[in-house]
């Protein structure tokens, strides 16, 4: 049985789109993960084992209220990355 985190989904989605409009000190995929991985860390999981509870779970995560709570998981998630990045300067090399 193959169980799946349908909030991955919605947080990775609204992190694509909104990833160029973040205020972030660096825009590098290491910290977009890292952005990504802190969000789902402050977010409930929305575990689904069929696809139709996945349908379900996703319309759920698309009402203005979800979205809005998924977005300022990850603007509080960017402003912690900002702060401490986890990845070295390229230019130390």
């Amino acid at each position: 049985m193959k169980i799946h985190n349908v909030m991955e989904e919605a947080v990775a989605d609204l992190l694509d789109r909104q990833w160029e409009n973040l205020t972030v000190s660096c825009h590098c995929d290491e910290c977009k993960t890292d952005v990504m991985a802190l969000s789902l860390n402050r977010l409930k999981p929305h575990y689904v084992r069929q696809q139709k509870g996945s349908a379900l779970a996703k319309a759920d995560l698309l009402t203005g209220q979800a979205r809005a709570t998924i977005l300022t998981a990850i603007v509080e998630s960017a402003k912690v990355v900002s702060a401490y990045p986890h990845h070295h300067d390229r230019r130390e090399k």
